[in-house]
């Protein structure tokens, strides 16, 4: 120790006057202290100076100290007046520390100068005590105080001596020589005192003088004299190893087995610990039973980790009734630990013991004002999210710089973090870095990995930089960090080269060996995937079994997908995939719990429950990312199998936008387009939300938008910008752009037809990963305003493609056939292939053959009736909607009656949006009564109309129509009367984006 203490003062005096104390002690048992006193007080009163230092001596050591202290220092008084060089150095300490005197430096000085000038070597090592800490109005002197020390030393003084060492071992007050610290401690260890030996392992081990290994040798030395303290210090070497000398578990036990039979505080607490560590469950039950006793002792160490086992509930059943009452006790004694472990419980919760963030932040603040670093830790970050009570950035930056300064590394990359991303603090990239890198450089490699994720992902307001991000990670794989490593292979796998591919398996694989769950989970779902690698069911199995008994979710998770889809030798089972999906679900996988809720939603693989997979979607959107929202938005508009949620849909997508994600603006934009349910169609929204997509660089919202202002749709009609805008998305390969672009160059509706570049467009959406790009143009060359010239090449386009199986091309070019493009019986011809889709589940197949079946064709006579039996014979192809619109066109394909006209009604009420306007204009032209019977009945849901469904014109049925013309602006084209074609394009299109009342939806 470097000052002195109470024990020092003790053990002096207890070498005081012995000849007195046997004396008196002789009236008296030995174990009758009150009579001793008693006789030491007579004695003392009659002026017998060595009753007077024996009595100070009980005093001093009696647990009242504060009178006690005091009557002594009197007593050290009277004898230090008469010369006595012990009393005096005793007295000198009082006022050192001041124990029952105030400290007073220069009473300290005004004692023991003399008694140095005697040559009293204790006096010299004094006064160095009283220079290297200060007290009163002399401060600390740390060069004055060496120098004292070295003078003490000379003179053979040992505690002179040790100080020295500490000061020259340390470099305070004095330069630093660590050779010669160690000299003077090897001097001080002979003989052997285990102290000294604990301070020399102490050394070794800190890495102040090497071989790092002789610490074991100092530490089994002390160990041999039977000090269970350097016990406990050689088994932390073995726990962890040090030097040359590698872990060795077993010694490490049986030197703490010892140290805690001895009684040894610290002995029992890391035994406990370790057996803790092994996880088995007997020594699990041995280490809370030893805890469990230590901390029956009043001993807080014990205490605190037994609370904390409780708190958390991970290896003994979870009760924060238990773990309050562990605590509390020592909490109100302001013991900081304890309040530390409380403020964690009310942080948190623990079982019956709710959180209570205010309470927790309270807590800390009362072990902050005590110093305490972890308490600080917290208690910064609750002041800067603001939990518990108001925010206050600046008072917990305060708190949190001693945290910094103590070298506390998880802290400065939780700071960093909060900078980095601009939570509580202004965004500021640079103190990220440089924290992180502090940290880095602290040892603590996840620094490096973090300076990575931000130059990776573009984070914190620095820019994106994919070569530096992987020269970070590569450092921090170099470190050994395993997320540095996680990140190498996965950058490794991106790049997607032979070579890059086989070291990022090779770098997981080593990683999954050493135990690290991630990396086993990465590699498994790549082995499941297929991708990068050739699939491998087998092993992906063998990698994620283990983790998956163990109750690893992301494991049970990635077992789910192994058998939703199979993988190699591991064959799909629908079933087994959902159980592991409830089981990852039960443990709160967010992945699983989504999957899981599709297939209750869909009753794949597990008997559907559609409440219950609506609910799990929305447990995982409130508290996943957007992509889970959108998901659960997906599932409220479909209406497939729960019930068509429109707005909510609408709120699970605004919920998404809010969270960053500009894809949730797109499904706002097409939701809005087409209407659904309660919500009708609104294209001008719909332009509005896919701007905002495109501002955000969605090229599908560019896309989208781009189609709209072709149409002048929602927004006016600009085709000059629309085509500037599918240019700059398909520049980067799109698919869909350039096949757009295709198609637009070759069907002549909004640009002058151009052959070249049709062709170029559509051959860059087949490389940008759109197959039936060249389909499409072949198409378009066979039927649009190119055929004259181009048709053969058309023809022969699709020919191709349905040789090669492309989907959807047999059915194209059934369609050509049909329409007498490719021999004079070609709808007989088309019909057999089509019959052939349509056995084979193609519902784009039965449509087009329905529509042959009403129109007829190339050597094949239109049947109203083959159609219909067609139609009942595979409806289930068909979704109800379009179902809805077939029977429609049938209805409209034979004269009108009254029983048509009602199913025609039935009919309207099922089709789609997108498909209502070309439905109303196949009544046009096959049957004006149902076409005014279509009109009559959307008016009335439009509440435009409220006379008879009766399919004739009537004054009423016309005056509605007005009153659309007027909305719409469209009286010019309706002066030209309501069963023109002209009109009745604009009627159909009102009907497929009329608002409907309220009276209609009930």
């Amino acid at each position: 120790m470097r000052f002195w203490s109470t024990l020092f003062i003790l053990s002096a005096l207890a070498g005081a006057a012995p000849m007195a104390a046997e004396g008196r002690q002789a009236e008296c048992a030995p174990q009758d202290r009150a009579c001793v006193k008693a006789q030491l007080e007579l004695a003392a009163a009659g002026g017998d100076l060595a009753a007077k230092i024996e009595l100070a001596r009980l005093l001093l050591d009696e647990l009242e100290q504060g009178l006690n202290w005091a009557r002594a220092a009197t007593l050290l008084e009277q004898v230090s007046a008469t010369g006595d060089a012990w009393s005096t150095s005793i007295l000198a300490g009082l006022y050192l520390e001041g124990k029952g005197v105030p400290q007073d430096g220069r009473k300290v000085m005004a004692l023991l100068i003399p008694q140095a000038a005697k040559g009293n070597v204790g006096a010299v090592a004094g006064l160095g005590d009283l220079f290297a800490k200060g007290a009163g109005m002399i401060a600390p002197d740390l060069p004055r105080a060496a120098r004292y020390f070295a003078r003490a030393a000379e003179a053979g003084d040992r505690h002179g001596a040790y100080q020295l060492a500490l000061m020259l071992l340390n470099g305070e007050g004095i330069a630093a020589d660590v050779p010669r610290s160690v000299a003077m401690f090897e001097d001080l260890n002979t003989p052997v005192d285990p102290w000294i030996s604990i301070q020399l392992g102490e050394i070794y081990a800190g890495g102040k003088a090497s071989p790092a290994e002789r610490a074991i040798e100092y530490f089994s030395q002390a160990a041999e004299t039977g000090n269970a303290p350097a016990m406990v210090r050689l088994a932390q070497m073995y726990q962890s190893g040090v030097g040359s000398v590698q872990p060795d578990a077993s010694r490490a036990m049986a030197l703490l087995e010892q140290a805690a039979s001895l009684g040894d505080m610290g002995g029992r607490v890391n035994l406990a610990l370790m057996l803790l560590a092994d996880g088995k469950a007997r020594d699990i039950d041995r280490a809370v039973s030893i805890l469990e006793e230590a901390a029956a002792e009043d001993a807080v160490w014990p205490a605190t980790i037994l609370a904390g086992l409780y708190a958390q509930g991970k290896v003994v059943p979870l009760d924060g009734v238990r773990a309050k009452a562990l605590l509390q006790p020592y909490a109100d004694q302001g013991v900081a630990a304890a309040l530390v472990g409380l403020g964690d419980i009310y942080a948190k919760g623990a079982g019956q013991v709710a959180a209570d963030l205010p309470l927790a932040r309270r807590l800390f603040t009362q072990a902050a004002d005590t110093g305490d670093l972890s308490a600080k830790n917290r208690l910064g970050f609750m002041l800067l999210a603001g939990e518990g009570g108001r925010a206050d950035a600046k008072r917990g930056l305060d708190l949190l710089e001693p945290v910094m300064e103590s070298g506390d590394t998880w802290a400065m990359l939780q700071l960093a973090d909060i900078y980095a991303q601009g939570i509580a603090v202004p965004q500021d990239a640079n103190k990220a870095i440089d924290l992180y890198g502090r940290a880095a450089e602290l040892g603590n490699a996840a620094g490096l990995s973090r300076i990575g994720l931000m130059f990776r992902n573009g984070a914190g307001g620095v820019a994106a930089n994919t070569p530096l991000a992987l020269d970070y990670f590569e450092q921090a794989l170099a470190a050994d960090d395993a997320t540095g490593r996680i990140q190498v292979a996965l950058m490794l796998l991106e790049e997607g080269s032979s070579q890059d591919i086989g070291r990022a398996v090779d770098l997981l694989d080593g990683a999954a060996k050493a135990g690290d769950v991630w990396a086993t989970t990465i590699l498994a779902d790549l082995l499941i995937r297929g991708e990068k690698v050739a699939a491998d069911g087998t092993r992906a199995l063998a990698l994620l079994q283990p983790l998956a008994e163990d109750e690893n979710a992301a494991a049970l998770a990635s077992l789910g997908n192994l058998y939703a889809v199979g993988a190699g030798e591991i064959e799909a089972d629908i079933a087994k995939a959902a159980g592991y999906y409830e089981q990852a679900a039960a443990l709160g996988e967010y992945s699983a719990k989504s999957r899981l809720g599709m297939m209750l939603v869909k009753g794949e693989g597990i008997q559907a429950d559609p409440v219950r997979g609506l609910s799990l979607l929305r447990d995982v959107a409130a508290i996943g990312d957007g992509w889970a929202k959108i998901q659960l938005g997906d599932v409220l508009a479909s209406g497939e199998n729960v019930p068509l949620d429109a707005e909510g849909a609408i709120a699970a997508y605004q919920a998404a936008r809010e969270a960053g994600l500009p894809a949730a603006a797109i499904k706002l934009g097409y939701l809005y387009l087409s209407g659904k349910g309660s919500v009708s169609a609104d294209p001008v929204r719909a332009a509005s939300y896919f701007s905002d997509a495109a501002d955000a660089g969605e090229d599908v919202g560019k896309i989208s938008l781009a189609l709209l202002m072709l149409e002048g749709k929602g927004v006016e009609k600009d085709t000059e910008q629309a085509i500037t805008l599918l240019q700059e998305v398909a520049a980067r390969g799109s698919g869909w752009a350039n096949g757009t672009l295709g198609g637009l160059f070759a069907d002549g509706r909004n640009l002058t037809p151009d052959f070249e570049q049709a062709r170029a467009y559509s051959e860059a959406a087949l490389q940008g990963g759109d197959k039936g790009a060249m389909l499409r143009f072949g198409m378009m060359l066979a039927t649009g305003p190119l055929a004259p010239k181009h048709r053969s090449e058309g023809i022969e386009l699709v020919q191709e493609a349905a040789s090669a199986q492309l989907p959807g091309a047999m059915v194209e070019r059934a369609r050509l056939q049909s329409m007498g493009l490719m021999g004079s019986d070609g709808a007989k011809v088309a019909e057999a292939s089509l019959l052939g889709e349509i056995d084979a589940g193609d519902p784009a197949a039965l449509r087009l053959l329905l529509q042959v079946y009403r129109s007829g064709g190339p050597g094949l006579k239109a049947s109203v009736r083959r159609a219909q039996s067609l139609l009942d014979a595979h409806a289930d192809l068909l979704t109800t909607e379009a179902v809805a619109f077939e029977t429609l066109a049938l209805r409209a394909a034979t004269p009108a009656t009254q029983e048509s006209l009602g199913q025609i009604g039935s009919a309207l009420r099922g089709v789609a949006p997108t498909d209502l306007s070309r439905a109303v204009q196949m009544l046009f032209w096959g049957d004006k009564n149902a076409y005014v019977y279509a009109l009559q009945y959307g008016l009335r849901d439009a509440g435009l109309y409220d006379g008879p469904l009766s399919g004739y014109l009537t004054r009423q049925t016309i005056s509605a129509i007005n009153q659309v013309c007027a909305q719409q602006h469209i009286e010019q084209i309706c002066r030209k009367g309501p069963l023109t074609p002209e009109v009745a394009v604009e009627l159909s299109k009102y009907l497929a984006q009329r608002p409907v009342s309220q009276a209609a939806r009930s």
